[in-house]
């Protein structure tokens, strides 16, 4: 499954080409929805929500994000993100190679859905998003 974030109709139809060829399902996020969370919007329930966030600590992750909260100082991120449920490499790889040769050509933030990540609401995954785009971008 793929969370769609800030997509306009048009590239809406283009995602679910790649959709298609990834055979994965695309949820468009509506504004109202970005308070919900990760795991809420793939239709998960807070106790699965509960299980699987506890599953970081038996992860080989890294916690970064351990403690995130939402920063109500900063501005809306209105860039187009992708959230990605259940994707292995070779998946993954097939949807970036598809957006950057197909007629999207770019999609700005992306993530896996993660223990870490997956309590957080849309809001949230969208700032750290942003703060981490924005991070590689200065380095380059």
């Amino acid at each position: 499954m793929m969370l769609a974030v800030n997509f306009t109709p048009e590239r809406i139809d283009l995602l679910k080409l790649l959709g298609l060829l990834t055979k994965s399902q695309i949820k468009v996020v509506a504004e109202e929805e970005k308070t919900e969370t990760v795991g809420a919007l793939l239709g998960l329930s807070d106790e699965e929500i509960a299980e699987i966030a506890a599953d970081k600590a038996e992860t080989s992750e890294t916690n970064v994000h351990e403690a995130v909260e939402e920063d109500d100082s900063l501005a809306p991120v209105t860039k187009e993100a992708l959230i990605l449920c259940g994707f292995d490499n070779k998946a993954v790889n097939l949807l970036l190679d598809g957006i950057r040769r197909g007629r999207l050509k770019n999609v700005p933030l992306k993530a896996m859905v993660t223990p870490n990540n997956i309590s957080w609401t849309i809001h949230t995954i969208l700032q750290e998003l942003d703060k981490e785009h924005a991070y590689f971008h200065k380095k380059r």
